[in-house]
């Protein structure tokens, strides 16, 4: 899939108010969501709620931008919502409300070069140790400030596996959701997985204020799809479709 819509820095111009809340029962024709990339858990989490929204006679569009501004959008009104986020970096935006099914559950994981390592290495206090994380994704950013480690940012994981290789980093961190994962790829079995993950997550689909009853419907319509093994299989097609270089 491949979102054709892009985001302009200027979007945010001449919008100053929040729109007024639609009325109980009353559903929008259409939303637009944000979301911040074209990758593998994006794809699935897009595919899981559009066909949710059609159950509610409703087209869903969407709109990339980066990560935190997609938040912004999202929060002010100028969007309907956000795609996915963890409930830590959503509490911080006063009109976002979560549709309350979890929408994909993911592990953060700990990728080292030396296979004979089993843990994370102690933080140094003069030497603190780099991670490379992917931009975006701020259950690693916060993961390695909690952790007291530098984050080396990359803009995909082929470069943030290309910074663990090149020993520019002492691990990288590395995100699995619902079993999507770059590790899946080829390129990533010549390096080793610490075996506990460093976090687990949940991520919400989450809906501007106005939408508050929007989202108790889609909540209800998401345990039907998860009922009815849609969900599932909509996650079995997309692992089994990850390619090379879409990381």
């Amino acid at each position: 899939m491949h979102f054709k819509n892009l985001f302009y820095a200027g979007i945010l111009a001449g919008f100053s108010q929040l729109p007024a809340a639609l009325n109980a029962g009353e559903r929008p024709d259409k939303v637009r969501i944000a979301v911040i990339d074209d990758v593998p858990s994006t794809i699935a989490a897009v595919q899981i709620l559009e066909t949710a929204y059609q159950r509610l006679d409703i087209n869903m569009t969407t709109l990339v931008a980066p990560s935190r501004r997609a938040l912004l959008m999202a929060d002010t009104g100028n969007l309907d919502g956000d795609l996915f986020r963890i409930a830590t970096v959503a509490e911080g935006y006063p009109n976002l409300v979560r549709v309350d099914f979890p929408l994909l559950k993911g592990k953060l994981h700990a990728v080292v070069r030396n296979r004979e390592i089993q843990q994370l290495p102690e933080s140094r206090t003069n030497d603190p140790i780099k991670v490379a994380i992917r931009r975006g994704v701020i259950i690693a950013e916060n993961t390695a400030t909690e952790l007291d480690m530098e984050p080396i940012h990359a803009e995909s994981y082929e470069q943030v596996r290309t910074l663990l290789e090149m020993r520019r980093v002492d691990l990288a961190f590395v995100a699995s959701i619902e079993g999507i994962t770059p590790m899946a790829n080829a390129d990533w079995h010549h390096l080793h997985i610490l075996p506990e993950p460093v976090a687990t997550f949940i991520l919400h689909h989450y809906l501007n204020r106005r939408h508050a009853g929007l989202a108790e419907d889609l909540a209800e319509v998401l345990v039907q799809l998860e009922q009815e093994g849609v969900r599932g299989q909509i996650l079995r097609t997309v692992r089994g479709k990850q390619k090379d270089g879409e990381w």
